[in-house]
């Protein structure tokens, strides 16, 4: 994979599956009402935060793990 498509897949995976537990965790949390979108997209912008830099950081040394114990 070229440098540009490490970048685009980073950040696409964090958009998605942030959206994704933000979703779900609003739902469980605050249910479907009049709170909910505010609470979603609130949710959804700080899990974006932390996921965009894990998901630079993590792969990496997944590999790093894997390669050690030849999987």
């Amino acid at each position: 994979m070229t440098i540009r498509q490490i970048l685009f897949f980073g950040f696409w995976m964090s958009v998605i599956m942030a959206m994704c537990m933000a979703f779900m965790m609003t739902a469980i949390n605050v249910g479907f009402n009049s709170h909910f979108l505010k609470a979603w997209v609130s949710g959804w912008g700080i899990g974006f935060l932390v996921s965009l830099p894990l998901s630079f950081l993590v792969p990496p040394l997944l590999q790093k793990i894997m390669h050690k114990y030849g999987v």
